[in-house]
């Protein structure tokens, strides 16, 4: 590729500017900004969790199947999530990040409140649209700020931790099922100011909500960084248009794409495994309600703390192996795929829930590693024009494929297939064993162009791109 075919314009360098360059931010303040960033992973992956540990009162009080029920669980968050954050990726690479985020929270936590409020299964629907609305601005902006704030050799560890709000969203969330909902279900129906009688349901959408208000306020301490690398080169470049970034990718689509579509696969099996886990219990081992509270707790533990060494584990791999191998964090990635399919796929034949929870470890460690490694090796070969929009496209093509055909993949096999809901483990295994290896495949065939879109990337970057 010839500097005149780069995909984005720009000015020439000015040399007392490249000699010039600033130091990065403050480290520690750095760090902060990851704290916040993960705080606000955390309040998104409670919000849209919540929902699954809810299915039991839903089902009953709006009168659904499995089916609808899996497009509340993911395809009604799914449909605005994605489309939206190719929208706001356009806008992240052009403006200010911080203050989209801090917008995107403030819906998002609002929207999540007022799931509490739906009466029928279409105002339940369009309230979880709205959620994913507003989850959109998260990682587009959040990625991109820490790509500016840390150095390549610190970038991987402070995406591992700034995704740790992944596992740690989830685990607090069954924590939050197992310990709270049971008060708020054995009280019953309330009379609330304002709005009416809202069942427990209802009341767990609103109480969940309401912190996302505060982590938006917190988020007004974090500064706006420099686009790195135009500091660096004394350039000025401009955001690329949507249009280039969609012809810039799927150019170079065995780079991209495969690499999309196969971690897909660990999104299908995350959202579809994990959403139906709950279930999963409550039907395989028919236990009591004491008891279902009790091993949700468990679980939310175990997603935690097995989250948070998968994350930090990936991201320090990441970090090793990008440096001893172009295609380092694909290696972390396929490495991770063994890891999350043998747990899984062991997870549903448990005979005892306490054997089943004992192969979550394996399933979150490698479920982890890759949230950091997979947003890390899009912004490896993005260039900075498009950074945010590559990385849009990315949890575009991650989550519809994992939203969609996740949870509803497993509810079409229960209902349709198999046509008992005691056959979820099934279902569940059946979507864990087809897409692992499917995924595992498209990871070997991305390999060779990852390491030329590493390269290419590289040549950009010394041209100032």
């Amino acid at each position: 590729m010839t500097p005149a075919t780069l995909p984005a314009a720009a000015t020439p360098a000015d040399p007392a500017a490249v000699r010039a360059v600033p130091p990065y931010p403050d480290q520690a303040y750095a760090w902060y900004v990851v704290v916040v960033l993960l705080l606000a992973y955390i309040i998104a992956f409670i919000d849209r969790e919540i929902i699954n540990l809810l299915v039991p009162d839903i089902k009953a009080s709006l009168g659904i199947n499995d089916t609808q029920m899996s497009l509340l669980m993911g395809g009604a968050f799914a449909i605005f999530y994605t489309f939206f954050g190719l929208l706001i990726a356009w806008f992240a690479d052009r403006g200010n990040r911080r203050a989209l985020l801090f917008a995107g929270i403030i819906f998002w936590s609002l929207a999540t409140m007022t799931c509490g409020l739906a009466v029928t299964f279409p105002l339940l629907f369009f309230a979880r649209v709205a959620v994913g609305a507003g989850e959109a601005t998260l990682n587009p902006c959040a990625l991109s700020m820490l790509k500016d704030y840390f150095p390549p050799d610190k970038v991987g560890r402070a995406i591992g931790l700034y995704t740790a709000g992944v596992s740690s969203g989830l685990g607090i969330a069954s924590i939050i099922g197992g310990m709270i909902y049971p008060t708020l279900r054995a009280a019953g129906p309330v009379d609330w100011p304002l709005v009416g009688v809202l069942e427990p349901w209802q009341q767990m959408f609103v109480w969940v909500g309401a912190p996302g208000i505060l982590i938006g306020l917190l988020l007004l301490t974090v500064r706006e960084p420099a686009r790195r690398e135009f500091v660096e080169t004394g350039r000025k470049t401009e955001a690329s248009s949507l249009w280039a970034t969609f012809a810039h990718v799927f150019k170079r689509w065995r780079a991209f794409i495969l690499l999309f579509l196969a971690l897909s696969g660990l999104a299908i099996m995350a959202y579809g495994v994990g959403s139906w886990t709950p279930e999963f219990l409550r039907r395989t081992y028919q236990l009591s309600d004491a008891e279902y509270g009790y091993w949700l707790q468990v679980r939310g533990y175990v997603s935690i703390a097995s989250g948070l060494v998968g994350v930090m584990v990936g991201g320090w791999l990441c970090d090793v192996l990008q440096k001893r191998y172009e295609d380092g964090y694909v290696r972390v990635c396929l490495g991770s795929f063994v890891v999350l399919a043998i747990g899984y796929c062991a997870f549903v034949l448990m005979p005892t829930p306490a054997m089943a929870i004992a192969m979550l470890v394996p399933a979150t460690l490698g479920a982890a590693a890759p949230t950091a490694a997979g947003a890390a090796a899009v912004v490896a070969i993005a260039p900075p024009s498009m950074r945010s929009q590559c990385i849009a496209m990315y949890y575009f093509v991650l989550n519809a494929i994992g939203f969609f055909v996740g949870p509803t993949s497993v509810a079409l096999l229960t209902d349709y297939v198999f046509g008992d809901e005691s056959m979820l483990r099934y279902s569940m295994l059946v979507v864990a064993a087809v897409v692992s290896i499917g995924g595992a495949l498209l990871l070997t065939w991305c390999l060779p162009h990852f390491r030329a879109a590493v390269r290419e990337s590289r040549t950009w970057t010394a041209q100032g791109a």
